[in-house]
């Protein structure tokens, strides 16, 4: 009886500590980021927040301006970004590449014809 005890005990113990909990899981690329944006007739700052769930959300600010652009999107679990730049009037993109605390991308903004490219870090 005491083995059989015994050995339920050590399959339990094996067993949970196998199991992960995503609640206990880092994106590592979760958090507040910025930087700014230059383009051909366009240049500003932007910031997003990411967060566990890989979601995007942001603003795109521009110096000439003064316009604030919202940013939503979705990053990979590689540090792909895919996401758009918009307002009613306005329809773009803010697509890049995150690595460790750095990340870098390109712009585009389809109904003001203009394009650029864009740098950050995490906060």
């Amino acid at each position: 009886m005491k083995a059989t005890y015994f050995a339920f005990l050590i399959l339990s113990v094996f067993l949970l500590n196998s199991c992960s909990s995503d609640e206990n899981e880092i994106f590592v690329y979760e958090g507040m980021w910025s930087g700014q944006y230059v383009g051909n007739t366009d240049s500003g700052n932007w910031s997003i927040r990411i967060d566990i769930n890989k979601s995007v959300i942001g603003t795109f600010t521009s110096i000439q301006s003064s316009n604030s652009y919202q940013i939503i999107g979705n990053i990979s679990e590689k540090g792909i970004l895919n996401a758009t730049i918009g307002t009613s009037e306005i329809d773009g993109g803010f697509n890049g590449s995150f690595i460790d605390n750095y990340a870098s991308g390109l712009w585009t903004s389809d109904t003001e014809d203009d394009s650029g490219s864009w740098t950050g870090v995490k906060l």
